[in-house]
């Protein structure tokens, strides 16, 4: 099969014609979170930056979450941010055979005499893992990798640096003299697996405030130097302006803590980047700030919102639907949901039955009134989360009840079939190939020849009266003209 081709940019788009390009948001997963506090050493939150990876040898997705407790001492030092200090934060391990369902397994590596809130150590009977603390980019499973003990792969956060490490198991993790990298608190790691190159966008401060830096690597031992590649702009500040507005307009949302409209800026909070069909995209989390919190806090009140963005190069990107949302904060009276004071995006999705599954971080709140701190509503604050879209399903092009049409520029003919991700079950879609330099519709190939597809479908073959498949045509470079009726068209390709 060959990669197909998505409509999410222009790249291989000629004329476009009656036709709108629409963003489709993921679903949120009934029951919101997949994986809840539950244990005293997570009781107020556990965070993922990483999707689940799956081990072929064990046959199980592996999960790395930071959980983060409570300190020793009642009468806490009481911070802002919706969490007391002096708490403590742990490397935690959990599995799952479908990706919804997950185990904490007890596996007894460390004791960690350190007492909770009631002065209770934890015992050995726990999923902590054997590391230091620092919120861990993975684990990402190397497939390329001859070296079992380093199969899994990922970068620790110490405190403005990354440093990398590697495992067999994604339990047991080592440092094997690798130099560290330079980044601020949030960071992402990737594999572009078709190309054998990890990826890690990088925060450091730049145009607006927080900036992402690129930096790749073929052997995750040395890497590129950084460059700037993704920040906000003078939009975002406009967008950003509206979206808090809406926060504090809407009674349905849960409003920011802090508000002063000098203070309202915009800048980019974290930025995943993952390889899908051929190009590069990413999930960028505008963070909207409301304001700086009281003096001797160096944070903000915020609200977030999820775009989209693609590239070709993984250096120039390009927003995604006019910079619409892509995954929005839930509002609280919404059972069972965590997202509704902020939400922090993973590396991407993971391709799981036939859909695109979204993990990412809900967070309860942002900030806390110094009252509903004293009544620990810190507790249970932060889950894993997930939502879910059609596979290829980021963007599609729609038509109307009116015709609408796209041709394609010059592409070659890379297999016997076509095949659409198409839904048009009230509708139709139906294809005519033309030839690439002249745009001459080739004979038995038009739109009258086409049986017309009027399903809704991930994977529908095109079919012509005359012709039932392209075997006449392999390895022509040809264009193709796709006509949609009440109908939308997300991806084809050749098979």
């Amino acid at each position: 099969m060959s990669q197909k081709h998505l409509f999410i940019d222009d790249h291989e788009v000629e004329r476009l014609t009656n036709l709108a390009r629409k963003l489709h948001q993921p679903a949120r997963f009934t029951g919101h979170a997949v994986l809840r506090p539950e244990h005293r050493w997570e009781n107020c939150g556990i965070q993922i930056r990483t999707i689940p990876a799956w081990d072929p040898q064990e046959k199980i997705f592996k999960m790395i979450y930071l959980a983060s407790a409570e300190g020793p001492d009642p009468e806490v030092k009481l911070d802002p941010t919706g969490a007391p200090a002096g708490g403590e934060g742990f490397y935690c391990y959990a599995t799952s055979t479908d990706g919804v369902n997950w185990e904490k397994p007890a596996l007894g590596l460390h004791d960690y005499p350190v007492p909770l809130w009631n002065g209770v150590p934890i015992g050995g009977k726990n999923n902590i893992l054997p590391s230091a603390k620092g919120l861990l980019l993975g684990p990402i499973h190397d497939p390329h990798e001859a070296d079992p003990s380093r199969r899994f792969k990922g970068l620790a956060y110490r405190g403005g640096s990354l440093e990398p490490l590697v495992s067999p198991d994604a339990i047991h993790w080592e440092n094997p003299g690798l130099a560290s990298l330079s980044s601020a608190d949030e960071s992402h790691l990737t594999l572009d697996e078709e190309r054998r190159l990890f990826i890690a966008t990088v925060k450091h401060g730049g145009p607006y405030g927080r900036s992402f830096f690129l930096t790749t690597s073929e052997d995750f031992s040395h890497w590129t130097d950084q460059e700037l590649v993704f920040h906000a702009d003078q939009v975002d500040q406009e967008n950003g302006t509206e979206r808090l507005q809406r926060f504090f307009d809407d009674p349905a949302l849960l409003k920011p803590v802090y508000s002063r409209p000098e203070e309202w800026r915009t800048d980019v909070y974290n930025f995943p980047v993952f390889a899908y069909e051929g190009l590069y995209l990413a999930l960028p989390v505008l963070h909207h700030w409301s304001a700086k919190h009281p003096p001797m806090y160096e944070n903000v009140d915020s609200r977030k919102t999820v775009e989209l963005a693609s590239s070709r190069d993984l250096r120039h990107w390009e927003r995604v639907a006019d910079r619409a949302p892509f995954i929005e904060q839930a509002p609280p009276g919404q059972h069972g949901a965590y997202d509704t004071g902020q939400l922090v995006t993973t590396n991407g999705p993971l391709v799981r039955n036939r859909e695109l599954w979204f993990y990412y971080v809900g967070l309860k709140y942002r900030s806390l009134t110094l009252e509903d701190t004293r009544q620990r509503q810190y507790l249970d604050s932060s889950a894993v989360c997930m939502a879910r879209l059609r596979l290829d399903g980021f963007v599609s092009l729609k038509g109307g009840i009116e015709s609408g049409s796209v041709l394609t520029k010059p592409l070659a003919v890379e297999g016997r079939e076509l095949r659409l991700n198409v839904d048009a079950w009230r509708g139709q879609v139906k294809v005519e190939i033309l030839d690439a330099e002249e745009e001459r519709v080739l004979p038995g190939f038009g739109l009258e020849d086409c049986l017309p597809a009027s399903v809704d479908s991930i994977d529908e073959p095109v079919r012509w009266r005359e012709n039932a498949d392209l075997s006449g045509l392999a390895g022509r470079t040809l264009r193709f003209r796709f006509s949609i009726l009440r109908g939308e068209l997300y991806a084809f390709w050749f098979a």
